[in-house]
């Protein structure tokens, strides 16, 4: 029997986990280390995934061999640790973003570059069936001309200040996502940017961090489609995910995802179940999908579908959503 490629994962938190769920369910790979300075979080992972904790990088390294890294570790690590896995000749599974500063991203697209490894980024709607399907029609151009995107991002509540300190704050932590997908189904070209950020969930929390909690963007690419994004982190029915691509031969939209897709119907009306509470539910296939897309990655059989050229991209977009919130203008910029 082939022996399983052999992972180390960089951090054991909340979507460290998620990424061990996915690493199980599949065949032929396994987290064989798991890195991680709290010894109670890294041995808890690692008693899921069937691996060794280790509290540094170079500890797992000197111990073990690797066909690739999966980091999971906080956002401000990122850039750090993709040069240090490819300087240590390992493929990369990182979460998005590669870092919150454009200069920093530049620094580490030409040191990954010098080493000719595959860098993957997590943006997992791209690997959401439903979104891959609107993704191949808008391609098709069955739908024409696209004219208009629309986009609701809503999650059920803020997450902790623990998270909120250091996240990036919502647009280039929750709404890079939704940036990124306009960008996989538009383009890289030029954009102009209106966006107005409030803070109705809770301003004093979130003034703390300069971060807000509602957002209502429109960004219209060249030559089309106009693209408005509504976002809160304030949903009191559920996770609300949804968006629609309108063209001049047609539309196509993905709608929610709910509990069960049963609808009970009586003398009252229609009542539909309960939506799902959060993205790691919403997208549980979409992990698995885009950790399955890695092995092949790692098997040399693909390329990776989202480099750090394209979360270069989404990045410099959220920087013009900011640009544009902070001075309250309009903003434009050649190219993304």
């Amino acid at each position: 029997m082939k022996e399983s490629k052999r992972l180390v994962l960089i951090g054991a938190g909340r979507i460290a986990k998620v990424h061990t769920r996915s690493v199980l369910s599949l065949e032929g790979v396994r987290i064989a280390a798991v890195v991680d300075p709290s010894r109670e979080a890294g041995e808890d992972i690692a008693s899921i995934a069937g691996g060794i904790w280790y509290p540094t990088l170079d500890q797992a390294v000197e111990s073990e061999s690797f066909a690739g890294a999966i980091i999971a570790a906080p956002t401000p690590l990122h850039a750090e640790l993709i040069e240090r896995c490819v300087g240590l000749d390992l493929p990369v599974f990182c979460e998005k973003p590669v870092d919150l500063s454009l200069a920093r991203v530049d620094q580490c697209s030409e040191r990954v570059k010098a080493a000719g490894l595959p860098v993957l980024i997590a943006f997992h709607r791209r690997f959401d069936t439903a979104r891959r399907e609107i993704h191949e029609i808008v391609l098709s151009g069955s739908l024409g001309r696209l004219e208009q995107i629309l986009q609701v991002s809503r999650d059920p509540r803020l997450p902790s200040e623990s998270f909120l300190a250091h996240s990036g704050g919502i647009v280039r932590d929750m709404l890079i996502h939704d940036l990124d997908e306009l960008v996989w189904l538009c383009g890289k070209g030029p954009v102009t940017v209106q966006a107005d950020l409030e803070r109705f969930v809770d301003p004093p929390l979130l003034a703390r961090y300069d971060d807000y909690d509602t957002a209502a963007i429109t960004i219209v690419f060249e030559n089309g489609p106009q693209c408005q994004i509504s976002a809160t982190r304030r949903s009191v029915y559920g996770f609300d995910q949804r968006i629609e691509v309108f063209g001049s031969a047609g539309m196509v939209s993905c709608p929610n995802v709910h509990t069960s897709s049963i609808v009970n119907v009586t003398s009252k009306g229609f009542l539909n179940a309960p939506l799902l509470d959060n993205f790691p539910q919403r997208y549980l296939s979409a992990y698995a999908a885009e950790m399955q897309h890695f092995l092949a990655v790692l098997d040399g059989a693909e390329e990776p579908r989202c480099t750090i050229s394209d979360a270069r991209a989404s990045l410099a977009l959220a920087e013009l959503v900011l640009k544009s919130a902070q001075s309250g203008q309009k903003v434009r910029a050649a190219g993304l």
